[in-house]
């Protein structure tokens, strides 16, 4: 069988094309496509139909003979329209055919194959034609026709759709030979802007092309009115705007449409480019929770405001207040308009009934979310002595499905379930309005009260093991998984080092500092706060009680969420080595995404070939300098290198003018004032370089630097947030910090004399 229906699909070892491929999922989905019939591509053989083939499209001819129709023939060549090459307009098409003469446009079309274009076209993009199959489907006779791109083609904005028409056929339109009119249609809260005569009818187009795009890859799409109904006649990616190639690990999400990311949270995590498994754990985690979350910058990975803010307002709340929502997690953010696109609420709702539904599927008692909770060291040290005692691939790739799958599915709705968002989030702002900034920053000052939160335990842990009161065993057992890039997955954690923790313990004595008296000082300083505010708002000190209580629980929550989570990368780093011994890959397994390192193990081996350009591309990334802290609209390093900006805020088009030499304005991490010497580091590599006393000036900072604070006077980081790990910890042992100060670690140089002030979020240059 050579023909088979669009709307089906084609047996294994055949190829039906992108286009018919296209055509087949828009069936599905329900949009108005016109049917039709797609002839597999190995149905040709030197030019010509096989005897089979021939034989069935006669079948199909007499069939469709039997109607009253004429028929579109169309190439389907395997590579057109896809995400990285279009090849549209290259090949033959051939309209209103009668059902005679459908056979030999079938043959003009396949000759296509080698005409000049496609050559030309394969050429001019580094890449070459694939095996052609045909499309035979009804033709709509339209009164009018055209083209609509769900995003713009130049800037990548998904925040309105522009389009233009023909009246008749398209031919005209698509071969570049005018246009009878044009139109544009705002998406995130729906308006036509155009040609009247289109209004009737863009509506139903919006719609029919926003559930076309909704896969979130922008589209270009060619459609008809014929007796007042609107048809989708093709969908293709708009490839200027969708280049990643996942295969290579080539991925620019800032080219994919126009976002606002932010470096922030994202950021402070992955402090380098992340490698291909991390990034693959990375997007399966946010797409099984339904936000778009997070966004790759040529490895470097972002926080998705846009994204965020879209997904937000899809349940009706305006986009003032809903940026206003995620100011705070995102820290300073440009006084800019933030692009948004309309987001399908039904995503998240669908991922999160799945969630609750998977938590209910038959699994091990021990993994469901409810056991799971106060237990996932133990249980993740079961799992991963599982791992290391796995003989073949075979029963590996078993431990997985059975172990590994439920326990992060459990351990997921577990940690969503446990976060007090409201209380984490809404308590600054409510202090503020009744005492002040200044006042409501050390009354926040000390999230833990007289109990330690979970980021600060790497810290004071090493007190106690000197004091005594741990061992170095239970010490790696509770700490070992916390460091500077313990979300990489391709890097050793610190427990994995023979070294460790005598390593840390020796610099925390070389320090000379008390970590447990740095504390009880900021405690101290709490507790005069807060007798500031009873004497200055009497009525209000039971409000500040429970509010700081609720606060408190909320942090300390999220703390040990986040602690709890990272066992997740223990086990899966675990669960990647074994995998590289069993295949004898060893570190090359990080070149790999999880779905194929789990084909390798059942035996298909195909994806080793991709891992020597995906190093390379990775190493390529592992060079490069680091971006701004902020990016709006399409971003490559070419662009932002001529926009003049080093660090910062870039937005596509636009020349940013960096800070005045006298001051540099951040955001409020944590109060206090610090006049000191500037320690710029990049990463944690150079930390052994810090002197007692320097301020140190860094990118980003996450757990893995708290082991340094004791030897710091102040934090300035270009983002962060005042809810980020690293600033809490700041806070906690009373160390200034400003975040957020976008191109901090460009402007300052080691040896600059600087004062911070992290009350009022502001780093100047000192005199002298």
């Amino acid at each position: 069988m050579y023909i088979f229906d669009l709307r089906s699909s084609l047996k294994p070892g055949y190829d039906a094309g992108g286009k018919a491929e296209s055509l087949g999922n828009m069936l599905r989905m329900g949009l108005p496509v016109p049917p039709g019939y797609v002839i597999a591509a190995q149905a040709f053989e030197g030019g010509k139909l096989k005897k089979e083939a021939s034989a069935e499209l006669a079948e199909l001819v007499k069939k469709l003979s039997a109607g009253h129709h004429t028929y579109a023939v169309r190439s389907s060549a395997v590579g057109e329209d896809g995400s990285e090459d279009s090849f549209a307009g290259a090949y033959e098409t051939v309209l209103d055919v009668k059902p005679d003469d459908i056979e030999q446009a079938v043959m003009t079309v396949a000759a296509s194959a080698d005409n000049e274009r496609v050559g030309v076209y394969a050429q001019e993009r580094g890449t070459k034609a694939g095996v052609t199959a045909v499309v035979i489907q009804r033709y709509i006779s339209p009164d009018y026709a055209g083209v609509i791109f769900t995003a713009d083609p130049i800037n990548g904005s998904r925040g309105r759709m522009t389009g233009s028409f023909v009246r008749g056929a398209g031919e005209k339109l698509v071969s570049g030979d005018g246009m009878d009119g044009e139109f544009v249609i705002d998406t995130v809260k729906y308006s036509y802007h155009g040609s009247p005569e289109m209004s009737p009818y863009a509506k139903k187009l919006y719609g029919y092309a926003k559930k076309a795009a909704s896969d979130g890859v922008p589209k270009d799409i060619e459609w008809a009115v014929a007796d007042g109904k609107v048809y989708i006649l093709q969908s293709r990616p708009i490839t200027t705007l969708f280049r990643n190639n996942y295969d290579d690990f080539e991925i620019n999400d800032s080219l994919c449409g126009e976002l606002l990311l932010s470096k922030t949270n994202v950021g402070e995590i992955f402090l380098r480019p992340v490698s291909p498994v991390t990034y693959g754990m990375v997007n399966m985690i946010s797409s099984i929770i339904g936000v778009p979350l997070i966004s790759n910058v040529c490895g470097q990975l972002y926080l998705n405001i846009t994204g965020l803010c879209s997904m937000i307002m899809s349940f009706g709340v305006k986009k003032e207040k809903a940026f206003g929502k995620i100011r705070e997690l995102a820290g300073g953010i440009p006084d800019t308009e933030i692009p948004v696109y309309p987001y399908d609420r039904k995503i998240l709702t669908r991922a999160v009934r799945k969630m609750i539904k998977d938590s209910f599927k038959k699994k091990p008692a021990k993994y469901k979310p409810k056991k799971l909770k106060g237990r996932f060291t133990e249980v993740s040290l079961e799992v991963i002595d599982m791992i290391h005692k796995a003989g073949n691939q075979q029963e590996l790739l078993g431990i997985w499905t059975n172990d590994c799958e439920p326990f992060m599915a459990g351990a997921l709705s577990a940690i969503m379930t446990a976060l007090d968002v409201r209380s984490l989030f809404r308590t600054r702002d409510r202090l503020e309005k009744i005492c002040g900034t200044e006042l409501a920053d050390r009354l926040m000052s000390d999230c833990s009260g007289k109990s330690n939160i979970e980021s600060l335990g790497p810290l004071l842990g090493i007190a106690d093991i000197i004091a005594g009161k741990m061992t170095k065993k239970e010490y790696i057992v509770k700490y070992g998984h916390r460091d500077a890039d313990e979300m990489e997955l391709s890097i050793p954690f610190p427990y994995e080092n023979k070294n460790f923790p005598d390593n840390v313990i020796e610099d925390y004595k070389n320090s000379g500092i008390d970590a447990y008296a740095m504390k009880a000082a900021q405690e101290k300083r709490c507790e005069e706060a807060i007798n500031e505010f009873g004497a200055k708002y009497p009525s209000q000190t039971g409000k500040l009680a429970r509010m700081l209580k609720k606060y408190s629980a909320a942090v300390a929550s999220r703390e040990i969420v986040r602690s709890d989570a990272l066992r997740l990368f223990c086990l899966i780093r675990e669960y990647l080595l074994r995998a590289g011994d069993l295949t004898g890959l060893g570190d090359d397994i990080f070149m790999l995404y999880i779905d194929e390192v789990k084909e390798l193990l059942s035996g298909n081996n195909t994806c080793v070939g991709k891992i020597p350009v995906r190093r390379k591309n990775y190493e390529k990334q592992m060079s490069m300098p680091n971006f701004p802290s902020m990016i709006c609209g399409r971003f490559t390093l070419d662009e932002w290198k001529s926009a003049g900006s080093p660090g910062g805020y870039y937005r596509f088009g636009e020349t940013v003018e960096q800070s005045g030499s006298c001051v540099i304005d951040g955001v409020a991490g944590s109060a206090g004032q610090c006049e000191g010497v500037a320690r710029v580091l990049k990463n944690i590599d150079d930390a052994d370089k810090i002197e007692q006393g320097d301020i140190l000036v860094v990118p980003a900072a996450n757990i893995g630097w708290v082991r340094v604070f004791p030897k710091i006077s102040a934090l300035v980081t270009d983002v962060g947030a005042p809810l980020s790990h690293a600033v809490i910890v700041a806070r906690e042992l009373g160390i200034p910090a400003v975040v957020s100060c976008q191109s901090a670690s460009a402007m300052l140089h080691t040896g600059d004399r600087i004062r911070v002030d992290g009350t009022l979020g502001k780093v100047y240059f000192a005199e002298g």
